[in-house]
């Protein structure tokens, strides 16, 4: 009597645990644990979830760090073509500035895709770059906006390069991979304009 039941309840258990899902005997969840995930708390997210909601975020705060880089070098290339006296530096920094208005329009347009939300918040420096390159003139502005602009640019590169293999969103991803070649050849027009500097 013992022995039938012990596999009576060993069946009954196999039976629980390859309705449940166990096994890979089926897909499908059942329905209790179908309502808990279209029901679940935001504190309590399956994974997939969790890498998603933290896939999107991270495409999100791509966007708002993108638009403020762009930003800070449209002002400084905008500085550039105002105070270089070296016709490289000048030329380099009207290129980067055409370039970088389209950008930025382009990173615009995404965040308010994404957010609907205005983004002149952002227009501050976040160091103090432009104002240590504004007392600068002549020969001394052109190296130190050099050195500045080569930091930055190789540093907006990384970004681009780690949001372009990341990106969940494919029209920021495509953004990020259509910048990059643009960013590459600037950073080698920057580092000739460096040498000819020195």
């Amino acid at each position: 009597m013992k022995r039938s039941l012990s596999i009576l309840i060993l069946l009954c258990s196999l039976a629980g645990w390859v309705s449940c899902g166990g096994g890979g005997q089926s897909d499908e969840r059942p329905a209790d644990s179908q309502m808990v995930a279209e029901h679940v708390d935001p504190s309590t997210k399956f994974p997939q979830q969790l890498v998603e909601t933290d896939t999107l975020q991270i495409d999100r705060a791509f966007v708002d760090n993108a638009i403020q880089s762009a930003w800070e070098t449209i002002a400084l290339t905008d500085l550039a073509v105002q105070k270089a006296t070296h016709a490289s530096v000048h030329e380099i920094a009207q290129t980067m500035a055409r370039y970088y208005r389209q950008l930025y329009a382009s990173l615009l347009r995404q965040k308010q895709e994404q957010r609907k939300a205005d983004s002149d918040s952002l227009k501050k420096f976040t160091d103090g770059s432009r104002e240590a390159l504004e007392k600068l003139s002549g020969a001394a502005f052109d190296r130190q906006w050099i050195e500045k602009m080569v930091t930055r640019n190789e540093a907006a590169i990384s970004r681009y390069e780690a949001e372009a293999a990341a990106a969940k969103n494919k029209d920021i991803r495509k953004l990020a991979d259509d910048a990059l070649p643009v960013m590459k050849t600037h950073q080698q027009q920057l580092e000739t304009c460096r040498t000819k500097l020195q």
